[in-house]
């Protein structure tokens, strides 16, 4: 029943409650979820023409007879920075009732008149979208309800509501902002909760058990324990759960949360809601029975029932009560304020904390089955999603394998740690194994892997060929040229998946070594591992950022795509590459790519080489963030009227095989270049004025250039720094323009036959350093 698919849709939204004099209320029904006639109004749409379309739909007729609520929701590092809610309202007779049995179109079928206790009833049975339906049925008949709780962040006027930045919790100030400051949850980290919050429920005000569950399993509970979960974070008892309700909650359940003064009070009211299982705020035999079991699991002490119940009764004794007696949550909490109940601690947690749970879905880029934007997103349509993470977050673990290195630097005797007993404790030997990291361990450093036997041969071929000369003869030399491009165009596969996702729009944290152009350029590629990560991207303290055209013009195309590729599938976290305006096939055609695969391989080897390449370009991610500051893709910035904000990237289609035709969004970033100062005449300073700094790119014959209020305007917009770029030729390798805010960075050398430098940027500890590399 959602009406928005990603956030970067998010917009206003407008509602219509029905009300008829019979003491009844117009919703709708999808599959078993109840609400009212709502549809979103984009930015400069009307709310009222919206509304009367709906109601027309329903009745035959567009009247609306007045606004009964407007709800003003803050959203950060939204475009809009708000999202409204306006509720309108509508009453009818029985007649007019009639005519919505008629309805067609979208309603057909999915409309229900209700009274208030209807209402009730669909709550309790977790078939609303929100509890607010209530509050709305109230609103219409003009009568206040006794019984409605306002969330302690609504700041609320009459029939106007609104939360504003103030919703972020700060401080120690009280019980519940220490439970927050105890988990490590920051402002940053509850601004990306907010936004997926808002995502999940909104235009409603509060999350459903339905939402809250998918949440709740995705965080390593088990489904079973989901509605158990919502009772104890629905603390007012509404069915519904506002946002700083949510964040209590997960702040409350999260494994970083040190179990403490008035932290460890306020888990333990929450945990005794969740054992809770009648709600009768008492905890019988069998519900602390339950308690019990749980923390003889964590303790790894038999949970058999005899000796649960052993365990119970003495507990119960040593609370002097009689055993099975009911507990109120005094006693409960005296009982462990006693250490009558031991190991409280240890219980009532989440397997995944949430900001690892944002992280990692961020680094996936994949959606969880919730919706969350990133929270994997969709990349952001359900693909991708920009996070901001707390750096204390991380969970470190001993990798598998130890690595000898020889002292000329090269790394040899790759082994698994275990296997070195002298080294390693018999208490770490038994200690479980993470299965899934060690088959990644060990297909980075096994030689039989595919992307390693890839590599191999590309150590062979550029040992044995005059790499640095483009026209030298190129041979295989003893290496079979079909079992290289068979397990080439296998890592081209297994890549495209790798590619596919992540989010359009990368986030990446420093440090961060970003290049500019390789165009086959083999050679160069190899003079920058051997002086920046001479062991590989994997043994590297530094993320790579690799900024597209790898392919045409050099002569070994085919050398840079399967050493890129290869580690790519080895570190994909470590190793990141956006796609330039050459990963395209017209524009391959027009140059040496799928000349050179045809050359080296043959007709149908080539071809079938080229098409897996390609297969994997269409799937490349567009651009990328670095500490949420520094811009880097391969052309230059968009113009407004494309991505009024950068979250937009994210909405670019996967796969993209014409990016012509598929996104202008896409096409731009991979074309646009900079003005260049000395090209700007009367004509075209009148076209950049006209055009928001924008102007016909008439060098390449396609997209756009763009100035430097042009760039500063998005920069600002977006609350970012500077633009790395690549794209264009420089003789030092590098140049630095408008206003010190733009770096153009080009890594190969000696271009096209040319004598220019090659170069990258280091980005890290707030500098943006050029590296130039003395290539001959």
């Amino acid at each position: 029943m959602a009406i928005f698919k990603s956030i970067s849709e998010l917009c206003d939204a407008v509602s219509l409650v029905v009300y008829c004099n019979d003491n009844t209320m117009l919703l709708t029904v999808d599959n078993i979820e109840h609400w009212i006639p709502c549809v979103k109004v984009p930015a400069g749409q009307s709310w009222e023409r919206a509304i009367a379309k709906e109601a027309e739909d329903i009745f035959g007729n567009n009247n609306v007879d007045k606004i009964l609520r407007i709800c003003k929701t803050w959203m950060p590092k939204h475009p809009q920075a708000f999202l409204l809610h306006v509720v309108f309202g509508l009453a009818v007779d029985p007649a007019m009732k009639v005519k919505a049995k008629n309805s067609l179109g979208k309603f057909r079928g999915k409309l229900r008149w209700v009274s208030d206790i209807d209402i009730m009833k669909l709550s309790q049975n977790n078939s609303v979208r929100s509890p607010e339906l209530l509050e709305f049925f109230y609103l219409a008949k003009k009568i206040y309800n006794p019984a409605y709780i306002q969330p302690e962040e609504l700041i609320v006027l009459e029939n106007f509501c609104e939360t504003v930045d103030d919703i972020l919790v700060s401080g120690k100030g009280n019980i519940h902002s220490q439970l927050v400051d105890a988990s490590g949850i920051d402002k940053l980290a509850q601004e990306s909760i907010l936004r997926e919050f808002i995502f999940m429920i909104f235009p409603a005000s509060y999350m459903s058990l339905r939402v809250f569950s998918k949440f709740v399993v995705e965080l390593g509970w088990p489904k079973e324990s989901a509605a158990y979960l919502f009772n104890s974070a629905d603390v007012s008892n509404r069915r519904g759960v506002s946002f700083r309700e949510f964040l209590y909650f997960l702040a409350t359940v999260d494994p970083n949360t040190s179990h403490g003064g008035g932290a460890a009070e306020i888990r333990c009211r929450y945990m005794f809601k969740f054992y809770d299982r009648d709600s009768d705020n008492l905890l019988k035999a069998d519900e602390f029975k339950n308690v019990i079991c749980d923390l003889r699991k964590a303790k790894k002490l038999p949970t058999d029932a005899p000796s649960v119940a052993k365990e119970a009764a003495e507990t119960y004794k040593s609370m002097s009560i009689s055993d099975g007696t009911p507990i109120n949550v005094v006693d409960f909490l005296k009982a462990i304020c006693d250490l009558k109940i031991r190991g409280t601690s240890t219980i009532f947690r989440s397997s995944i904390g949430i900001i690892k749970y944002l992280k990692e879905a961020s680094d996936k880029s994949l959606p969880p089955s919730v919706g969350v934007s990133s929270i994997r997103q969709p990349a952001e349509n359900v693909r991708g999603k920009m996070t901001a993470l707390s750096p204390r977050t991380i969970d470190y673990e001993v990798a598998v394998h130890t690595i000898k290195i020889q002292r000329s630097g090269q790394a040899i005797n790759i082994d698994e740690m275990r296997q070195i007993q002298e080294a390693v404790s018999m208490t770490t030997l038994k200690q479980p194994v993470n299965e899934q990291n060690r088959r990644i361990s060990m297909d980075l450093f096994s030689q039989r892997s595919v992307s390693n036997e890839v590599l191999k041969g590309l150590r062979y071929i550029t040992s044995i060929n005059k790499i640095k000369d483009p026209k030298a003869n190129y041979t295989w030399g003893q290496l079979d040229p079909t079992t290289f491009a068979r397990n080439l165009i296998n890592v081209c596969n297994q890549v495209r998946e790798v590619f596919r996702v992540e989010s359009r729009l990368l986030e990446l944290n420093s440090p961060v070594y970003v290049m500019g152009d390789l165009h086959g350029n083999v050679a160069d590629l190899l003079y920058f591992e051997r002086t920046l990560w001479h062991i590989g991207p994997g043994l590297s303290p530094s993320n790579l950022l690799f900024l597209g055209d790898y392919v045409d013009r050099g002569a070994y195309s085919i050398e840079v795509i399967s050493y890129l590729f290869s580690y790519k599938l080895q570190c994909p976290n470590k190793l990141n590459l956006l796609r330039g305006n050459h990963e395209i096939r017209e524009v391959q055609k027009m140059f040496t790519f799928l000349k050179e695969c045809i050359l080296k391989l043959g007709d149908k080897l080539g071809n079938e080489l080229w098409i897996a390449a390609n297969n994997a370009f269409d799937n490349m991610p567009i651009a990328a963030v670095i500490d949420g500051k520094i811009f880097c893709c391969h052309g230059g910035v968009p113009p407004p009227w494309l991505c009024p904000v950068i979250s937009a990237i994210n909405d670019i289609p996967i796969p993209l095989s014409q990016p012509d035709v598929q996104s202008s969004l896409a096409w731009e970033i991979m074309w646009n270049d900079p003005v260049r100062p000395k090209t700007v005449n009367d004509k075209l300073a009148m076209e950049l004025l006209a055009n928001e700094g924008f102007a016909v790119n008439v060098r390449r014959g396609t997209a756009h250039i763009f100035s430097v209020e042009a760039l500063e305007r998005f920069l600002k917009a977006n609350q970012l720094t500077h633009l790395i770029r690549a794209h264009e030729v420089a003789q030092a390798g590098f140049q630095v323009l408008q206003k010190g805010k733009l770096m153009t960075v080009f890594s190969s050398s000696k271009y096209c036959g040319g004598q220019n430098d090659a170069a990258c940027v280091m980005a890290d500890q707030g500098k943006l350093r050029i590296l130039r590399l003395e290539t001959d």
